[in-house]
């Protein structure tokens, strides 16, 4: 039951890597007066998050009630589970789960318009930067552009759902076709994604590198805080930057 005003946490795919990032971060005191780690859905359990649970469907509804916000960082499969376990509570979501496909995007969109659901291919607050400094490139739409990307080797989806969004960023700037973006998946890399364009006398290289997997989840959590009171829609990146005062975790 919530007995202060600070945000219960549901966490779904706990176990997994961005997951266990977005734990790290609320075990931190100064991040603790927004949120409270309330529910962990994940294959292991949290040692900082009230419940864990290892299947979502098997939770008391009374406890999913209590939930504010859900993050979500699974798969489509994921999502869509999530999305149906929590429907009756129009429980808002923040999720960055990637793989997609529009038949997912249909189902995310149909529930939005009877709760808060914020998706975003990539949560740091710098790719959303990176990507506003591509709408400059529409002065120089004549030159030739080229995206690549690059993730660690477990990265499953080809090119990532970042690589993807911003291609059709690209592609809506420049109003022409843009070759689908250059895809490598090297070591231990968090994530690089380089924007070239070229003429025939000069280059441009735009370039954003993630350093660790705090800047997702930092990101997930300052949606998080932006989206609980919202009323029911479809948010972005682009919501939360453009259409409000920026926040930061505190």
């Amino acid at each position: 039951m919530k007995t202060n005003n600070k945000i219960n946490i549901g966490l779904y795919g706990g176990s997994g890597k961005i997951g266990r990032a977005i734990e790290q971060i609320l075990a931190d005191t100064p991040t603790q007066k927004n949120f409270n780690p309330y529910l962990f859905v994940g294959n292991e359990t949290s040692n900082i998050f009230a419940i864990s649970a290892a299947n979502i469907e098997n939770i008391e509804p009374e406890v999913m009630a209590d939930v504010d916000v859900w993050i979500d960082f699974t798969s489509s499969h994921g999502l869509v589970a999530l999305l149906k376990a929590t429907e009756k509570f129009k429980t808002p979501i923040v999720s960055g789960s990637t793989g997609l496909s529009d038949k997912d995007f249909k189902k995310i969109k149909t529930s939005a318009k009877s709760r808060a659901l914020f998706w975003a291919s990539n949560m740091s607050p710098g790719l959303w930067a990176f990507r506003q400094a591509m709408k400059a490139m529409s002065n120089i739409s004549n030159f030739d552009f080229a995206l690549e990307e690059i993730h660690h080797t477990q990265k499953k989806d080809r090119p990532s759902g970042t690589a993807k969004t911003l291609h059709t960023d690209l592609e809506k700037i420049t109003n022409k076709k843009i070759e689908i973006p250059k895809s490598f998946r090297l070591g231990g890399v968090f994530g690089v994604h380089t924007l070239y364009a070229a003429s025939a006398n000069e280059v441009i290289t735009m370039q954003h590198q993630a350093l660790n997997r705090s800047v997702f989840a930092e990101g997930a959590l300052m949606a998080s805080l932006w989206l609980a009171p919202k009323k029911a829609g479809f948010y972005s990146m682009d919501d939360m930057f453009l259409k409000s005062q920026q926040l930061t975790l505190k």
